[in-house]
């Protein structure tokens, strides 16, 4: 581990101190160990592929040396059956609970045995059912022996070919997680030895100040504030926040955790004077004992169905849609001079910025103050076409494209204009956990929008609902929710009395 962390991070001696090391800007590695976690999810669909054609492979070699030939229909109609209920029985039994981190899959012969083992589990389970249902008598025991040993077989390949995948990405510096450590002093100290010293491949960016560290406490000078801390966030992804504050500090955690909402990263606390040497219970392959605060609000697979549900949406209605999308670009050009399409910065996911695409549906004038003026009922500023853009949400189309480049999500907060203000206030300035909404991408609809919480937000009881709405969303996000969500809108898109 200490070769990995040298490489993947610079450490800066204080000339004045030379046990003080401070961390500076790093590459990092591609993938994070959810991907470990993920992969071996995925082992699932390759037993069950695997037993399936471990069956077949086994018929064709039993029949090849044999009179009955792959041609009897006696021969093969009782192996459907059999082999169809073990391929669904696999993936539940041969999945092993505890290959979730990178070290489980360096030991080539544990893996194995553990393998070995549950297949021996598998075979008594089949033999088991063949008895109790009687659908043993037809079949060959020369075939159930080859089927089970090809399943034997093609089972361990693809957990030795994952695990090769695996070495190669933790020797290439390509996996690990992201750590930033919230409070200098002597555990924050005792972290970055531990991660320093530790088999697992964990990058620290740096030791962040609380505030309250006195400058004689702590050996690992601190790279900045929390405040540094959220904005390195944005620029490079962070997995892993651990906070090394007294569990007792209850007020002080409660701030940081405030300060930290904005960033899409997992917040724990790794309490004071802890020993790692100690029974504890393992967070991912962080390998040490902490309790988790904060999660990220989409994890693994519900990140990766969610990026699928957008992107397979998106790519559909922009087909579909290609016709009514040429029509309005073409009716807001016969109407009146300038682009079809407005553009506007917005803020997005992990509270960065991005440039959102609607149609326009207003007289155009560029803007020179840099101050957004809300759009207001019977806006003088809306052309007719674009009035009733607005008020059917035709305006929102474009928007498709921001979401296949991975700007936005069909469903989620709608972002808002960078300069937005609410009673002359920006939303920060009113509601403290204003940038909580932005821990997930934003989203052509959402859960405030369906339930009448759309358009301009004069006053500030507008705002605080549609950012209460989104957090709900949040953190009850599913994709039975999104659904439901999508449903409302198509059904209120054009009776939605705020819509104009």
């Amino acid at each position: 581990m200490g070769n990995e962390l040298a490489a993947s991070l610079k450490v800066v001696t204080n000339p004045d101190a030379a046990s003080t090391p401070s961390f500076v800007d790093m590459q990092g590695p591609r993938r994070n160990l959810d991907f470990v976690s993920m992969a071996n999810d995925a082992l699932g669909v390759w037993d069950f592929i695997a037993v399936l054609l471990a069956g077949f492979l086994g018929a064709v070699i039993y029949s090849s040396f044999t009179k009955n030939g792959a041609a009897s229909a006696e021969f093969w109609q009782p192996l459907y059956l059999i082999v169809g209920a073990g391929a669904v029985i696999a993936p539940a039994l041969l999945r092993d609970r505890g290959l979730t981190t990178v070290s489980r899959f360096r030991h080539m012969e544990e893996l194995l045995s553990r393998l070995l083992y549950r297949g021996g589990c598998l075979a008594l389970i089949m033999l088991a059912l063949g008895f109790a249902t009687h659908s043993l008598g037809p079949v060959s025991r020369v075939w159930v022996a080859l089927w089970a040993a090809l399943t034997f077989l093609f089972c361990a390949a693809g957990r030795l070919a994952l695990a090769a995948y695996l070495r190669r990405l933790d020797v290439g510096g390509m996996l690990g997680d992201r750590v930033a450590i919230v409070g200098a002093g002597p555990v924050a100290d005792q972290l970055v030895e531990h991660f320093r010293a530790a088999a697992s491949p964990v990058y620290v960016v740096g030791v962040f100040s609380d505030g309250s560290e006195s400058v004689a406490a702590h050996r690992v000078a601190p790279r900045g504030s929390i405040a540094d801390l959220v904005e390195i966030a944005q620029r490079r992804r962070l997995d892993w926040i651990i906070l090394t504050l007294p569990a007792t500090a209850e007020q002080q955690i409660g701030k940081i955790l405030l300060q930290l909402k904005t960033v899409c990263a997992q917040v724990a606390l790794c309490p004071e004077l802890v020993k790692l040497s100690l029974p504890h219970r393992q967070v991912d392959d962080l390998s040490v004992p902490m309790m988790l605060l904060s999660e990220r609000p989409l994890r693994r697979w519900q990140l990766l169905a969610k990026e699928l549900e957008d992107k397979i949406l998106a790519g559909i209605l922009v087909v579909l849609l290609a016709p009514l999308l040429s029509l309005i670009a073409l009716a807001i050009r016969l109407e009146s001079p300038g682009p079809v399409i407005f553009s506007q910065k917005r803020h997005g996911w992990n509270n960065t910025e991005f440039t959102i695409f609607k149609f326009r549906t207003m007289r155009w004038q560029p803007d020179e103050s840099g101050v957004l003026r809300q759009t207001a009922r019977r806006d003088e500023r809306l052309t007719r076409v674009g009035a009733f853009l607005r008020r059917s949400s035709l305006d929102e189309l474009p928007q498709l494209f921001n979401v296949l480049r991975g700007d936005m999500s069909v469903v989620g907060p709608r972002p808002h204009a960078v300069t937005m203000r609410t009673e002359e206030r920006l939303g920060q300035e009113i509601i403290t956990e204003y940038a909580h909404r932005h821990r997930v991408k934003p989203g052509i609809t959402g859960w405030a929008q369906v339930n009448g919480y759309r358009g301009a937000t004069h006053r500030a009881e507008q705002l605080r609902k549609r950012v209460e709405y989104d957090l709900f969303y949040i953190e009850n996000w599913s994709l039975a929710f999104d659904l439901k969500i999508l449903v409302l809108t198509g059904l209120r898109c054009f009776i939605d009395p705020n819509a104009f």
